[in-house]
């Protein structure tokens, strides 16, 4: 028994002398090797992303009227120029009430529905699969649908105002400068409605059914239970939702130019559209990269200022 042990202790020391032996890495050792495991990412963000932001600002102060011209420096000519387009400050107008638009009727109606859909037992996979079937579908296949609808004579809306006795409603809803917008609107929070749908019934389904009860014991009726139970359960799913409503709203693109390509009066130019329109069809590029350098500052201060307001809503 001694001779087994004094063996086992024999190997003991010897595999703790090897494992004494190994190298040990120093932290500039995994410094280096995390900086060559992740390289390959930071070239290509380096080359897609950094690279065209550089490039941007550049053709900025340049100008250029078209690939096959050579770009001449103009200082901030570009800025003025911009500062002085009323059409510039008309598409920031309606891209503020594009992203207001969005957020109320896009993530409005999907809390609507999620509150309707989460009350049925039975047929709720049906109604939950039914309002989402348009998320499914490209913009461009939407715009072109309710540019269909939305025709002033053999539209399915005119049609069916005029069937029910309301025809004096009937109205050229892309055609009306002061509705142009608001229709469109229409199209694009009709595709995207489903998804926030979605996610408020995965809120729904977070809350303590306890609270529910508890409101029921002191009396609280099916309106009060939603104010001071539901909703505040619903916080963080609200936000959440109005970031990423803001987010598609500052991408409004696809809608606009299918069906209204900005018009009419460019009543419903927003600064993606105006962009193309300036980059590939006035061939001003200068410019055009002004309003990039423009949307991208104002993404920048909406998430401060909507990440400073859900900080404060948190506290």
């Amino acid at each position: 028994m001694a001779g087994h042990t004094g063996g086992l202790s024999a190997r003991m020391s010897k595999g703790r002398a090897a494992g004494a032996a190994l190298p040990e890495g120093s932290p500039n050792d995994d410094a280096r090797t995390a900086f060559w495991l992740v390289a390959p990412a930071l070239a290509l963000y380096a080359v897609f992303t950094l690279l065209p932001i550089a490039a941007t600002f550049w053709l900025s102060f340049n100008s250029s009227a078209g690939f096959n011209t050579s770009a001449s420096f103009v200082g901030v000519g570009n800025y003025a120029k911009a500062a002085q387009d009323p059409i510039v400050w008309k598409s920031l107008v309606h891209t503020f009430a594009w992203l207001a638009y969005h957020v109320v009727m896009a993530g409005g109606l999907g809390l609507l529905l999620a509150l309707a859909v989460s009350r049925l037992r039975i047929t709720q996979v049906f109604f939950r699969t039914a309002f989402f079937l348009p998320h499914l579908v490209s913009l461009a296949v939407v715009g072109v649908i309710w540019a269909n609808i939305y025709d002033p004579f053999f539209g399915l809306l005119n049609t069916a105002l005029t069937q029910i006795g309301l025809g004096a409603f009937t109205q050229g809803w892309l055609s009306d400068p002061a509705l142009v917008l608001f229709s469109v609107n229409v199209a694009s929070s009709w595709q995207g409605f489903g998804l926030y749908m979605l996610l408020f019934i995965a809120g729904l389904q977070n809350i303590d059914h306890s609270l529910y009860d508890a409101a029921e014991v002191d009396g609280a009726n099916a309106f009060q239970k939603l104010i001071y139970v539901t909703l505040p359960g619903l916080r963080e799913v609200m936000t959440f939702v109005i970031s990423l409503a803001m987010i598609n709203g500052l991408k409004g693109f696809a809608t606009v130019f299918v069906m209204t390509n900005g018009g009419p009066f460019y009543q419903s130019e927003l600064i993606t559209t105006y962009i193309y329109r300036l980059a590939f069809q006035s061939q001003d590029h200068g410019l055009a990269a002004v309003l990039c350098i423009l949307l991208s500052l104002l993404a920048i201060v909406i998430t401060i200022v909507f990440n400073r307001w859900r900080a404060r809503l948190s506290q």
